[in-house]
């Protein structure tokens, strides 16, 4: 699709974007996927911590025609100049968990599911040359690149579960372009190198299994400031994505919303605001150091 970009998201430290209340054991979970039941970030999440980078505050949106058009604008007093915002952010989903590893310290893992879902948003999004789909992968294995960090001898152990590494080269390619797309730049060619070396397509089940069981899990606390101990009800665990996360999403730009005549274009829109890579905060609990992530944009023109 036509001035269709992909952004990611690569978290810098645990991030939480939640959901309120939960039921079960952890009192507050993350936002989940309700078919897969992996955990994403809210399209709506993004958008609105993106336009807060800008400054996009109702008169800032007025004064900047660029920013009103990009995210929106509420209709003025005296002037009904109202606009929906022409940057459409889709929900980041999961491309790759950070599981701890025996060699390698951790491994970015993902799943051919996973790739085949990614891969057809990228499609969408109007890249060409990409790898092909990830084949299956057995119960018992690990598909593993060839300059893997991962194996010993010939084995992957991966948190509590032991696996026989195989070297596959849909595995490595996928593991270079995806190394292209986060880290991009020439001050990030050691990340892509570290990259290569750790990413591990799971199967699908294994998948599953770690991305409920794989996310942080912390136990809160608030402490009476007279007694020094908890207070009565104030224990709490909460859930995060892990450090070094990646999800990926599509930011779709097909319109400009406005009557104005001399309107930015959708093109003049995506290469303002989605083009240079950006440093935010996401999700709740920012005060204790939550959700600090890297996000970059990848254009169909520069992934060919």
């Amino acid at each position: 699709m036509e001035n269709t970009v992909v952004y990611w998201l690569h978290a810098l430290s645990p991030t939480h974007v939640g959901t309120g209340q939960g039921v079960g054991y952890i009192d507050l979970p993350i936002h989940r996927d309700k078919v897969t039941g992996w955990p994403l970030i809210p399209g709506s999440a993004f958008k609105g911590v993106w336009a807060n980078h800008f400054g996009a505050t109702e008169d800032n949106r007025r004064a900047n025609q660029k920013l009103g058009l990009a995210f929106g604008r509420a209709s003025d007093r005296e002037i009904n100049a109202s606009n929906a915002g022409a940057l459409i952010p889709t929900d980041a989903r999961l491309v790759c968990l950070p599981v701890r590893s025996f060699q390698g310290t951790f491994a970015w893992c993902t799943s051919p599911l996973a790739l085949e879902m990614l891969r057809r948003d990228l499609s969408l999004a109007g890249m060409a040359n990409l790898p092909p789909d990830a084949p299956s992968v057995a119960e018992s294995e690990i598909h593993r690149t060839k300059t893997t960090k991962l194996e010993d001898n010939g084995r992957i152990f991966l948190e509590d579960l032991d696996f026989a590494g195989k070297e596959c080269a849909t595995t490595t390619a996928w593991a270079k372009r995806l190394a292209e797309w986060v880290f991009p730049g020439d001050e990030n060619k050691a990340w892509r190198e570290r990259f290569v070396e750790r990413l591990a397509v799971l199967p699908d089940t294994i998948f599953d299994f770690l991305t409920e069981t794989g996310t942080e899990v912390s136990a809160r606390v608030r402490v009476d400031d007279d007694l020094k101990t908890v207070k009565q009800g104030q224990l709490w665990n909460e859930e995060a994505l892990p450090a070094e996360t990646i999800l990926a999403g599509l930011v779709c730009c097909d319109r400009i919303y406005s009557r104005e005549s001399n309107s930015a274009t959708a093109s003049d829109v995506v290469r303002e605001f989605a083009t240079k890579p950006l440093a935010l905060q996401i999700g709740g609990k920012a005060t204790v150091g939550r959700g600090r992530v890297r996000c970059v944009f990848t254009h169909a023109s520069e992934a060919r």
